[in-house]
């Protein structure tokens, strides 16, 4: 069982590593945005999660999708009515790198997952120019109105 989840991280970072790379190139963001929808449909249909209509079910769904360590690494550290905050407590290899764009087309993968069962997500901070060392999101329903959260790689 150890090993098995061991792999399944280790193949995490290895993909997260090998789309970082990409997606800190501009010439590359077609390639980027295409491999991370597809590893995202992926995930999903081998998955198969279930349609979710409420914060907390797509914030729960969003962690099923992650690595199996999902609820440690992946938190939900608030929920609204209308609006599940959780964070990424993996090293990304865009931590420090002032790269927010690159984490923008990173996370399409996160986005796309959320799309396929109802949601959308928001990174509010990201690792790569915050300063800290995990990224904020928010993730509401689809449908509801979101501007009042101002995504990351739109801030100055």
């Amino acid at each position: 069982m150890l090993k098995k989840l061991l792999e399944k991280q280790a193949v995490f970072s290895a993909t997260l590593k090998f789309l970082a790379f990409f997606a800190q190139r501009p010439a590359f963001g077609g390639f980027t945005r295409w491999a991370t929808g597809l590893s995202a449909r992926l995930n999903v249909s081998l998955n198969k999660p279930a349609f979710a209509q409420t914060p907390a079910k797509l914030a729960e769904t969003w962690q099923a999708l992650m690595p199996p360590d999902g609820k440690q690494y992946f938190p939900v550290t608030l929920l609204t009515e209308d609006t599940a905050y959780t964070e990424i407590h993996v090293t990304c290899p865009l931590r420090g790198t002032g790269h927010v764009a690159a984490c923008h087309k990173l996370m399409h993968y996160d986005r796309e997952l959320m799309r396929k069962v109802g949601g959308e997500l928001i990174v509010l901070e990201s690792q790569s120019n915050s300063g800290k060392d995990y990224c904020r999101l928010a993730i509401r329903p689809q449908g509801k109105d979101t501007s009042d959260l101002k995504p990351a790689f739109e801030k100055d």
